[in-house]
């Protein structure tokens, strides 16, 4: 009768040892899953990010600006988990630059137009964006400062069902010389997306698969030059949010 009891102790001890290594286990791949997830979702909002990448002056009526360049997305630390790039083929793709054209339009008034469009892999895969901005104040040697409002959407591209991001940023440029214009900005970005069934997702419902609404504050710097001015124009540009995760933009413009 003892040893009855002792073995159906030992056998409780060991099933409760079981169930905790197989939680802890579980817990542990949950973990991983997240991290994977959130690496993903900050390449999917950071190659969702817009700017014209140039400065805050006003274009006035003087013509178009065509341009071509790339975006590229950088995954911070806190995101990264126990995945790298190297060790996730996806990780890796979607972190390389992708090709984005750029188009821009002044007017007679202090309010200038633009868009842009990514160049994404995938036969539906699109990625764009728009902008408004307006110039508050602008002046011969004096920075200029605007207010610029733009709405960016992403669409099936890997999980990403849709992915729509509305920013509203306040930036100020000041010109070096006549040919450096350096820039600073402020945004906050409100951001809802939706993911589909792809992938190591296919045995997912459509009420499972993730969405999530993110509201965040990003900050950029930039410099424009002017090599033959003013007819090109390379502009590169910085941008970080809290997390230090960082978003690299560079671009060739014409005036046409």
């Amino acid at each position: 009768m003892e040893f009855s009891s002792r073995k159906m102790r030992n056998s409780i001890l060991t099933g409760t040892g079981f169930a905790f290594f197989t939680l802890g286990t579980v817990q542990s791949l949950a973990a991983t899953e997240t991290s994977s997830f959130e690496r993903k979702q900050q390449a999917w909002s950071q190659l969702n990010y817009y700017s014209p990448t140039e400065g805050f002056h006003s274009k006035g009526s003087y013509g178009l600006h065509v341009g071509i360049g790339a975006v590229a997305p950088t995954a911070s630390a806190e995101a990264s988990g126990s995945a790298t790039a190297s060790e996730n083929p996806e990780l890796h793709e979607l972190e390389q630059p992708k090709p984005r054209v750029f188009i821009s339009k002044g007017t007679p008034w202090p309010v200038d137009f633009g868009a842009s469009l990514s160049i994404l892999e995938g036969k539906n895969a699109r990625q764009g964006g728009a902008h408004v901005q307006w110039t508050l104040f602008e002046d011969f040697q004096l920075p200029s400062i605007a207010l610029r409002a733009s709405r960016s959407m992403l669409t099936n591209f890997h999980e990403v069902k849709n992915l729509t991001t509305d920013a509203v940023e306040l930036g100020m440029s000041y010109s070096l010389i006549r040919y450096i214009i350096v820039s600073v900005s402020a945004s906050e970005q409100w951001e809802t997306g939706q993911t589909q069934a792809k992938g190591e997702l296919l045995s997912l419902t459509e009420i499972d698969l993730p969405e999530w609404k993110t509201r965040r504050t990003v900050y950029s710097w930039g410099i424009s030059v002017n090599p033959f001015t003013p007819f090109v124009q390379i502009g590169v540009e910085q941008s970080y949010t809290s997390k230090k995760a960082q978003t690299s933009l560079a671009k060739v413009s014409f005036l046409l």
